[in-house]
């Protein structure tokens, strides 16, 4: 078993590949807003570090928020997971799209079993 986590930084492509995860078996993700680091000490109250300013001007803050995705999958189910989210965003490997990772699991309760 996996945790996979999507990082979205497309969030108009969410609902998409929610539908996907679903028509492909992928049940029971959690959903959860996010801020970006960039986006956090731009608004932050505090003073961000010297390189940060001279930076700002060049830095696009063009979304608010991004969306947290994560599943427990089987191992099957990683590899169809990336095939659904670069087929729906047009590839991660485009700039601001998101970022896919997994953890292994070593230990489920409470969920249906693969």
């Amino acid at each position: 078993m996996q945790l996979i986590f999507l990082v979205l930084n497309k969030v108009e492509c969410l609902g998409q590949i929610l539908a996907g995860f679903m028509e492909a078996g992928i049940k029971g993700a959690t959903v959860l807003d996010s801020t970006g680091m960039l986006n956090a000490v731009d608004r932050s109250e505090v003073e961000p570090p010297p390189i940060f300013g001279s930076l700002r001007k060049f830095l696009c803050f063009d979304h608010d928020n991004n969306k947290v995705v994560f599943a427990v999958v089987s191992e099957e189910q990683v590899k169809k997971a990336s095939e659904i989210v670069n087929t729906i965003t047009g590839g991660l490997d485009q700039p601001n799209t998101g970022i896919l990772f997994t953890v292994p699991v070593g230990y489920v309760e409470g969920i249906v079993q693969y």
